[in-house]
């Protein structure tokens, strides 16, 4: 049977969003047949922007109680948290004895970082060597498939990079070399601005465990067809959040239903909307 192995960081206050659930937590309901299944609560990947042992401790214990809610039945599913395993910190060690600098230097969060007119001084390491860490947590469970965004990709092909030099150095084949795990249609799960990749520092998220008006709110302001004027225009369901979004949570046939009345001007935005929130609720 093929391994997959999953984490999620504690960031922000460590509630769960849609994209979350899409992008990671799902993959582990869709697998069960095929996969032994890894599912890791990322807290020390949190140190690179969260300094206070509370805030960590409340985020931490947010995320764990909001995935196994999520998840329901465990059975099959090795659910952990990072720093409990200390072997992620050690194989980090020595992997950073065959990892070149030149290789962190091309890693999107660190050249992002400094291009945010931030200088070399003000990045702390563990930023900088957020790659190597990664790659210990894939490589020490010896995972086939790893589920990450598109955007994401780049953390497998360094991880790759990192046990192929490994394997070379100690003439061993220690670690298989991982595959990222990109299903098309959750690649990239944008946000409900319908411009930036769903995350919660950018404010354009839909939450799962929020008070229901703040969800609702969530939902309303979610971005659809901006051409569209009146209620009775035709509008366009590509490209529009509410009709993405009711492709994985509402029910087929309705969604099709309301696609069609929407491309035919006898449907209006507030109507989808109030049956996305439905269908999320």
């Amino acid at each position: 049977m093929k391994r997959i192995l999953a984490g999620i960081t504690p960031s922000g206050d460590g509630t769960l969003h849609i994209g979350n659930y899409l992008g990671a937590v799902r993959q582990f309901v869709d697998l069960a047949k095929t996969h032994e299944r890894f599912l890791m609560v990322a807290d020390l990947h949190a140190l690179t922007t969260i300094n206070g042992k509370e805030i960590l401790k409340k985020n931490t214990e947010t995320l764990i109680v909001s995935e196994l809610a999520l998840l329901g039945d465990l059975e099959g599913i090795v659910f952990f948290r990072q720093s409990d395993v200390p072997m992620h910190t050690e194989l980090t060690w020595i992997l950073n004895n065959v990892t070149p600098m030149g290789l962190l230097k091309r890693a999107h969060a660190y050249k992002d970082k400094l291009a945010k007119d931030t200088t070399l001084d003000e990045i702390n390491l563990g930023l900088f060597n957020y790659p190597i860490l990664m790659a210990a947590d894939i490589l020490l469970y010896k995972p086939n498939d790893v589920p990450v965004g598109r955007d994401q990709k780049q953390h497998i092909e360094i991880t790759r990079d990192i046990a192929e030099r490994f394997n070379k150095t100690f003439k061993s084949q220690v670690f298989p070399l991982p595959n990222p795990y990109i299903p098309e249609e959750v690649a990239v799960v944008m946000g409900t601005d319908g411009k930036r990749k769903m995350s919660k520092s950018l404010g354009n998220i839909i939450s799962i465990f929020e008070d229901e008006e703040v969800i609702k709110k969530q939902v309303m302001n979610t971005y659809t067809d901006p051409t569209r004027i009146h209620a009775d225009d035709p509008g366009h369901v590509e490209g529009n959040m509410v009709f993405t979004y009711l492709n994985f949570f509402g029910e087929n046939q309705k969604t099709e239903e309301l696609k069609n009345f929407y491309k035919e001007g006898k449907v209006a935005d507030v109507e989808v909307k109030e049956y996305l929130y439905e269908s999320l609720m």
